[in-house]
């Protein structure tokens, strides 16, 4: 081509361009944009994928936190549910969110984020009125929210006449048996795929173990307070000695029956399958504590 004269049009062919959901962003691969979509992502629509690097704290968030979303316009019916911080990605911009009860991890601004607040209790109600609202936050899994209902249903007791039907042993035990499953879940929540208990997860299970043993004080024949209890045994610093009080506990609720059998436990049905399963995981951990502790013959040999 002479630079004083005008060159012809040349046609190029760009191959193997994969679609970037951001301008200027085209990448080797040959992958295509999606259907209806020919130019970067609008808002409303996908997050783009992750780009890295993965952080773990990113203006004053830090990977475990639990936050609240709001002000979502492309998943409105989120808004205001809980999740559990993973990690920032840097170049999208976004947090990988653990939300409640979604399955597949969400990615999020950090705008959509925000620290959940604590329940207003009202003053004045019932025991039975706050434990209904502590099942109404159960159900939405607004775990915190129901820790706290329950509690003030436990501290209602104390105010109530003992003779009443609220006041009743099992009742309590039902409170207590609740608030602990509460925390059982957000152990197992905070060590999402954790292979070491982490210290979050060993508190939520203390607290779990001291609200079943309560709900256990006070109706020994609550079997859910005992497959509970066992779970948050199990939640705690791993030990030989927590390892065999978790399998005294399941062993007495398969004891338990839904009608309540010899022994006088209840345990329905429907979980007797899982405290099965919990008490194999415990004898495996005991059995590993155990083989841990046999001497090395060969190292006891005299030299």
């Amino acid at each position: 081509v002479k630079f004083d004269e005008k060159p012809e049009p040349v046609s190029v062919a760009y191959r193997h361009l994969e679609y970037a959901p951001e301008r200027g962003g085209y990448r080797a691969g040959g992958a295509q944009a999606p259907p209806g979509q020919s130019g970067p992502s609008s808002a409303g629509e996908a997050p783009p994928p992750p780009q890295g690097p993965l952080l773990t704290e990113h203006e004053g968030m830090t990977a475990g936190m639990v936050v609240q979303l709001h002000g979502l316009q492309s998943a409105p019916e989120m808004n205001g549910q809980l999740g559990r911080l993973r990690k920032f990605d840097s170049g999208a911009g976004r947090w990988g969110v653990a939300v409640r009860g979604e399955g597949a991890e969400k990615r999020i601004r950090p705008d959509n984020l925000a620290v959940p607040q604590p329940p207003a209790i009202p003053e004045g109600q019932g025991a039975d009125q706050y434990k209904e609202l502590g099942n109404e936050c159960f159900k939405g899994k607004r775990y915190e929210d129901a820790i706290a209902f329950y509690g003030a249903a436990i501290d209602a007791l104390d105010q109530e006449d003992p003779r009443t039907e609220a006041h009743d042993g099992k009742f309590e035990s039902v409170l207590y048996g609740n608030r602990a499953q509460c925390r059982i879940n957000l152990a197992r929540e905070a060590q999402g795929n954790q292979t070491e208990l982490s210290k979050e997860t060993r508190m939520h299970s203390m607290h779990a173990n001291m609200d079943a043993a309560k709900s256990i004080e006070c109706d020994p024949t609550n079997g859910k307070a005992y497959f509970r209890r066992g779970c948050a045994m199990l939640g705690m610093a791993p030990s030989a000695s927590r390892a065999k009080e978790a399998i005294q506990n399941l062993e007495i609720a398969l004891e338990g029956r839904a009608s309540g059998g010899k022994t006088g436990v209840v345990l329905p049905n429907a979980i007797r399958h899982d405290v099965q399963n919990l008490l194999d995981f415990a004898k495996r951990r005991l059995d590993d504590f155990t083989e841990a502790a046999m001497p090395d013959p060969d190292a006891c040999k005299s030299q």
